[in-house]
């Protein structure tokens, strides 16, 4: 699940909550289907589409955008929304159009070819957060912004594990792990393969989807071949939550090695930073802006020297996963939770 899911959730405790898809149902005739999960969660599926974001006239869009809008409120029996909450950055474009009590933007993801539409939906919404100062600086509007970082679901600082580590964790060797897409396209490809081939005695696992997944990608490129040739690394492909939650505890050292010269905005937070912190061991990484003043991550300016950081970590295990610098990190993690979120936005709010 992502950010938005993740909301929704920790949201739905307290709050009566629908999940508005922009895709619709399999074989969907109904203008507006809802499923309910719970009591206070109900998706909301809609069979229209907003056509031409790209190609058409604002007032264009802003026409089709009514249209769906007034359908799925007519189906919801809701004539005002307390809050509307969109991550869309494309879709629904104005969201005064909900006529809600109150509305917040929130874009977790810099997405160069929505950069067109950010002022107008800012401009529409009360409140603007995201994750990353750089996402925030890009959107130019009279609305306020506040950054709100990445969050944690609090399953991964559940106890449970597996009685005895998976099969490719190697109990004779350090254990590297790396959880995430292997297809996306913000990888710095030539240092991670350079690193895994100089750190020969690690043992490196790659955890997510390497081939045709619903996060893009269908091809395997000439450096996912490369990397997967060599005889350090296992990749597991995608892994459900509760399993992944099981497994981190076996590993020693966490990575992230993205292109931060390519690609500065793109990278300038990650999602995975707090799931691995929550395991509280050490993270060797590219460098974060967001993390530029903290002391959470072992981070370099220059991804030539990763290979050579990552050595120097794996060499002094002891001091990089003290229990003092354990702690440090999962009280950060902590601190990060959904439920820590919230109450952090209804404060902006207020």
């Amino acid at each position: 699940m992502l950010s938005k899911h993740l909301y929704a959730k920790e949201l739905s405790k307290n709050n009566n909550v629908y999940f508005i898809f922009t895709i619709p149902q399999k074989h969907q005739t109904e203008k507006v289907i809802i499923k309910t999960l719970s009591s206070t969660l109900h998706l909301v599926y809609l069979k229209k589409k907003v056509v031409g974001v790209t190609r058409l006239p604002s007032f264009l869009i802003d026409f089709q955008t009514k249209v769906i809008i007034k359908e799925i409120l007519a189906t919801l029996k809701i004539k005002q929304p307390d809050i509307v909450w969109s991550f869309e950055q494309s879709r629904f474009q104005n969201l005064k159009q909900f006529k809600a009590k109150y509305s917040i933007f929130h874009p977790v993801d810099y997405i160069l070819q929505a950069k067109q539409f950010l002022p107008k939906i800012a401009n529409s919404a009360n409140i603007v957060l995201s994750v990353s100062e750089k996402i925030l600086d890009s959107i130019q509007t009279s609305t306020p912004k506040y950054f709100i970082n990445h969050g944690v679901d609090e399953s991964f600082f559940s106890k449970t594990k597996l009685t005895s580590p998976p099969p490719f964790i190697k109990k004779d060797k350090t254990n590297v792990g790396y959880v995430g897409n292997l297809q996306m396209k913000f990888i710095d490809w030539k240092n991670l393969i350079k690193t895994v081939e100089e750190n020969a005695t690690l043992n490196f696992i790659f955890i997510g989807p390497h081939s045709n997944s619903n996060l893009g990608g269908k091809i395997e490129h000439a450096e996912l071949i490369k990397l997967k040739s060599l005889k350090n690394t296992h990749f597991t492909g995608a892994m459900d939550k509760k399993s992944l939650i099981e497994i981190l505890s076996f590993f020693d050292v966490f990575l992230l090695c993205y292109d931060h010269i390519k690609f500065p905005i793109e990278v300038s937070n990650s999602h995975k930073i707090l799931e691995y912190l929550s395991t509280g061991k050490v993270v060797v990484s590219n460098f974060i802006s967001t993390y530029k003043n903290s002391d959470l991550l072992e981070m370099i300016d220059d991804n030539e020297k990763f290979s050579q950081k990552l050595k120097e970590v794996t060499s002094q295990l002891e001091f990089y996963n003290s229990p003092k610098k354990t702690k440090q990190r999962i009280t950060f993690a902590k601190q990060n939770s959904y439920k820590k979120l919230l109450q952090a936005i209804e404060e902006k709010l207020s």
